[in-house]
């Protein structure tokens, strides 16, 4: 297993104008794949461009990759591991140099790790695990550590609620590493409190699915006291269910990522908290990666690489607002 890199940021690159389409200009070099050619590519495939949140992932990692001569191809598996998988083929049939994604499942992905370690070449994934990555030299892990965003927001209920509360989890998908280990936290930082999960969803992360549970749990219980979600978008929907009803003032919704809507919903008073992701750091630790990779670093030498999350509530959210 490689060796864990927490990356701090501090004076980063500013954003530049959002492009989503596909690099087509080439560069001239050679992989270290031993593969003999005048260009180098990357190919990445987005697991869905329609998260706020990998959507904003995406774009800094194209401007970031295309700022060192680098032409990136970029495409959109709208949430469906066996379209990302095939994306993923198709990257190796255009004869790219790294493969990288975020990659859509734990063990679903499988089949696209393991079609890359066949090509020899390195697999970057970004935000999320693939099972069985480890036991790959050219397997590189970009993200956060999933466990610290839970824990964030066990320990923010223990000082919101000193006394105790009531609260409901909305989750995403149970097979997604990244996802058991923000609930793992989350129960860890809630031991021994007097903080009680009534119930459990799975809305899939999607703002349709958060707001219509949060409408069908505000029939089914009495009263309860934040609604804790697994990222930003789930958490927006919760925060028009709440509008709707009239209980915006007297529940809590907690998120995870720091999408600039969520920023902007924690601005107005609306959700939160959110345990913010740097995508610019990580996206920038990518392009990095792939820079490193072009002149010729063994993948096998390349350390996975950790962006702390950031907290960002009511206190703060100016700091982090564009």
């Amino acid at each position: 297993m490689k060796k864990k890199l927490a990356v701090m940021v501090a004076g980063m690159m500013v954003c530049m104008t959002v492009m989503t389409g596909c690099g087509t200009d080439k560069t001239g070099d050679t992989g270290n794949t031993g593969k003999k050619s005048e260009e180098y590519l990357v190919g990445f495939a987005n697991n869905s461009d329609t998260y706020n949140y990998c959507a904003k992932f995406r774009t800094y990692l194209k401007e970031m990759t295309e700022a060192k001569g680098i032409d990136i191809t970029v495409t959109d598996a709208g949430g469906d591991t066996n379209v990302q998988n095939g994306q993923i083929d198709d990257f190796i049939v255009q004869n790219v140099n790294v493969v990288s994604a975020i990659s859509n499942d734990l063990d679903g992905s499988i089949p696209a790790l393991e079609a890359a370690k066949s090509a020899g070449l390195p697999y970057i994934s970004f935000l999320t695990t693939v099972s069985g990555g480890d036991d790959y030299d050219g397997y590189i892990y970009v993200g956060s550590p999933n466990y610290d965003a839970g824990k964030a927001q066990g320990e923010y209920l223990r000082e919101a609620f000193p006394e105790g509360a009531s609260i409901l989890y909305f989750t995403g998908a149970p097979n997604d590493q990244q996802y058991i280990d923000r609930k793992q936290g989350l129960a860890d930082a809630l031991k021994d409190s007097n903080i009680t999960i009534l119930g459990e969803y799975n809305v899939e992360n999607a703002k349709d699915l958060g707001m219509s549970t949060a409408d069908d749990c505000l029939l089914s219980y009495d009263s309860f006291d934040a609604i804790v979600c697994q990222n930003d978008d789930a958490a927006l929907g919760v925060v028009e269910a709440l509008k709707s009803a009239g209980k915006q003032d007297s529940i809590q919704v907690l998120g995870v990522d720091g999408s600039d809507d969520a920023l902007e919903s924690i601005k107005n008073g609306e959700m939160t908290m959110t345990s913010l992701q740097d995508a610019k750091a990580q996206a920038e630790a990518g392009a990095q990666i792939f820079e490193d990779l072009k002149n010729g670093k063994d993948p096998a030498d390349i350390e996975d690489v950790s962006i702390p999350f950031k907290i960002v509530t009511a206190e703060n959210v100016d700091e982090y607002l564009k």
